[in-house]
This record gives structure tokens, sequence and C-alpha cells, in this order.
């Protein structure tokens, strides 16, 4: 321990010489450094005490007190240093009775698979002005970003055409279907019951069927059963993949 400026006095060298203070400072030093402002106020406390205690007594009781005060500084300096800083306990607050609880996720039942994209006979024999086919080429853009599974940017540029191609069922179903693969079945439902009215014999069975799908993901699983239902009822090369899908969606 440093000296203090003005040295030490007998009450002091005879308090430090003592085997008990010696052992506390030890502890306390092997622990943690108190620095000079710590111990100038251990000091200050030491000699205020020594000075304040009675000479008489048992032998060696004289420094009781002092060593007491000693030992309590330590202490209590060694325990704030020792106590670890915690987060603030608001941090830790347990939820609020009555708090809302988050929402489990949705589990549905109807798989969500991309399809292949898909081509009309009557897409494939358009013809504009020029006897030339544009419509495959104004589709392209919006292919390419489907296959790459940018459905966001499919939906932009399906979205162009639709005014220029009001016939196209290529336009309406692919983009339902790039807003099912995007999360929006409220969307999907709008452009797949577009290619619905269109009545595309080639396409019927893959609409109703994303239909099925976007109306689970909506929320109206009693419009998707029936859907499957009659799909289920009509002769179909996939007619038992929609009897199956009937099963999984019972209430």
């Amino acid at each position: 321990m440093k000296a203090p400026s003005d040295g030490w006095d007998s009450d002091e060298r005879e308090a430090l010489a003592s085997d008990e203070l010696a052992g506390q400072l030890a502890a306390a030093q092997a622990r943690h450094t108190l620095g000079a402002e710590g111990e100038a106020r251990i000091l200050a406390k030491v000699r205020h005490d020594a000075h304040d205690t009675p000479t008489r007594g048992v032998a060696g009781g004289r420094w009781w007190i002092p060593l007491a005060s000693v030992a309590a500084l330590i202490v209590a300096g060694t325990i704030w240093l020792a106590i670890p800083r915690t987060p603030s306990s608001e941090s830790n607050t347990p939820p609020q009775p009555g708090a809302p609880v988050p929402a489990p996720p949705l589990v549905f039942r109807l798989p969500l698979e991309k399809p292949a994209i898909k081509i009309s006979p009557s897409a494939l024999a358009w013809r504009g002005p020029g006897r030339e086919n544009p419509l495959l080429a104004d589709l392209k853009p919006a292919f390419d970003a489907f296959r790459a599974g940018d459905y966001q940017r499919a939906d932009d540029e399906f979205s162009k055409l639709t005014g220029k191609y009001p016939r196209a069922i290529e336009i309406p179903f692919h983009q339902g279907v790039s807003r099912l693969l995007a999360g929006n079945a409220q969307a999907a439902l709008v452009s797949l019951t577009a290619a619905e009215r269109l009545a595309d014999s080639s396409f019927a069975w893959d609409v109703q069927w994303y239909l099925a799908i976007a109306e689970e993901r909506a929320g109206d699983v009693v419009a998707a059963r029936k859907r499957l239902t009659r799909l289920c009822a009509r002769l179909d090369s996939r007619q038992h993949v929609a009897c199956e899908a009937v099963k999984k969606i019972q209430d």
C-alpha cells in the first residue's frame, strides 16, 4: 500500500504490521486494485478510528475497531467491484397479463409448387397485323422473371401485357401463380379468376387447382374444398391428386 504524503504515524505502522490486516489487504489486492484514491479513503478511516479509540484494554484489542473499519471498507469495496453489472431489469420484465400472444404460423394443407411455363395452342397460332406472333416475344421478359424466381418482377411484367392481350390466358394464369409464390393470395385470386373467365380448356384444370390453393391461403377453406371436390369428380389424369387434396383439407 502506498504511503500518504505525510508518512505513516506510529499507530498506522502498528496497524499495518498486524497479520490480520495484512491478510485482508492481500486478499483484496488479489482480486482488485484499490488505486490511490481508494487507499487514501481507507487510510483516512483508519487514522480517524485510531485517534478516537481508547488506548486501554486487553492486549491487542486496541486495534479491533480500526481493523474492523479497514476490513469493512475493504470488503465493501471488494463486493462492489466483484458484483457483475447486469442489464436493466426492464429487459427481463416478463410479459404482462393480458398482453397479446403471437399467433402460431399458418399451416397450409395444399402444396404450392411452381409449374412449368405453359403455352396454349391459341397463343402459338396467334398472329398480328404483319402475320407475325409478337405475343410470345412480349411474354419473354415476364417468363424469364418467372423462371428465375423473381415473382414480383414477373407480376409487373405480366401487368404490362394485360391490356394489350386481353384474351391471352397465359398472362392472368402465370401472373396469378407468381402472386401466389410471392405470398399474395388475395391478388392471386384476382388474376386466377380472370383466367377462369377466359374458359380456355387447355388451362382449365390448372386454373382450378391454383384457385383452390389461393382460396385456402386466403382463408376460405370451404371454397377450396368445394372446388377440389369438383376437380375430384372430373375425369382427368390428375384426378387422384384432387381427391387426395380433398382429404387433406377436411375439417
